[in-house]
């Protein structure tokens, strides 16, 4: 069976980005442009792993990282940040299984995936 996948980032362009990149690598994947959309979709999709930005509109990651545990404690969440845009050990405590930054390579991102999934 297929393992999917929610990207969860406001920026329009870098999300089609993640996307793709994903799709190509055999997943199947959902997207959200803020917090508050992550968390109902997660809830309908029941992925294996989110990509979660973390300075978003409304709900931003840490917020929606923490209602997604609260609905889901086995729930795989990776955060994607800009380092200076959010403090680390926020994002840590919110229960994120690892931060990574921005930008980051394609194939980067696909062995995080791979690695989180087993």
């Amino acid at each position: 069976m297929q393992k999917k996948v929610l990207v969860v980032d406001d920026e329009d362009l870098l999300r089609d980005l993640l996307v793709q990149t994903i799709q190509n690598s055999g997943y199947a994947v959902e997207q959200a442009k803020d917090g508050e959309s992550a968390v109902e979709l997660y809830k309908k999709f029941s992925p294996d792993i989110v990509i979660m930005d973390i300075v978003m509109p409304n709900i931003d990651g840490i917020q929606a990282t923490e209602k997604i545990l609260q609905y889901d404690s086995d729930a795989v969440i990776v955060a994607l940040t800009s380092f200076s845009s959010a403090k680390g050990d926020d994002i840590l405590k919110a229960g994120v299984k690892e931060v990574i930054g921005k930008p980051i390579k394609s194939a980067d991102l696909v062995e995080i995936i791979k690695k989180h999934l087993g």
